[in-house]
């Protein structure tokens, strides 16, 4: 997970790894772009079908009915297609579904193109405990790899390491246990801090 203060470029640095932001110099080092996934905090919702949404970017791919249920499922959204009309349906997801639903069908999106490697801004903002653990979770289960930025406490239990992003140009990589210490003696600063 990567931790840090406003404006220390944490978004910038993931935007960087998911190869969408070409700005600056140096190497990084990453899965090729056709193994990664991006889901920022506002999930990209297009206008299209419940069956569209589930696919982007991939929209030529051929995924049964049962098999898009199934995905849903995995993110408890499962009532969605029988909420707007079924898979078929043109729907604006940003006037029918609530940000923390858009959230869960953004990992929908990203279970059912079962990417390599994920790389999560803020991914689970809008979500309860409950419902970000079910989607780390997931993610473990598949297999599939991830990095985050998250202000929530809570997001630390999901990851093995902290990158912490620190004023002009230092930082610092420590396991997940360790920060969490220097966070109970007080050696992080709040705004450093996920919340």
């Amino acid at each position: 997970v990567v931790v840090g203060q406003s404006g220390v470029g944490k978004s910038s640095l993931l935007r960087a790894i998911a190869g969408l932001w070409s700005q600056g110099a140096g190497v990084v080092k990453r899965p090729s772009l056709s193994q990664i996934f991006f889901l920022p905090q506002k999930p990209y919702m297009l206008l299209g079908s419940l069956r569209d949404q589930l696919l982007y970017p991939r929209l030529d791919r051929k995924i049964s009915d049962e098999e898009l249920v199934h995905v849903l499922k995995m993110v408890r959204l499962e009532d969605i297609p029988e909420r707007v009309g079924g898979f078929e349906a043109e729907l604006d997801c940003a006037d029918v579904l609530s940000l923390g639903e858009q959230q869960r069908l953004a990992f929908a999106r990203l279970l059912a193109n079962r990417p390599g490697f994920a790389v999560l801004d803020e991914a689970t903002s809008a979500l309860d405990n409950e419902n970000e653990a079910n989607l780390y979770g997931q993610l473990k289960k598949l297999g599939i790899r991830y990095i985050s930025i998250g202000h929530r406490i809570s997001i630390l239990d999901y990851h093995d390491r902290v990158l912490e992003l620190q004023d002009r140009d230092k930082w610092r990589l420590l396991p997940v246990k360790e920060y969490r210490a220097q966070l109970q003696i007080g050696h992080a600063h709040p705004e450093e801090v996920p919340a």
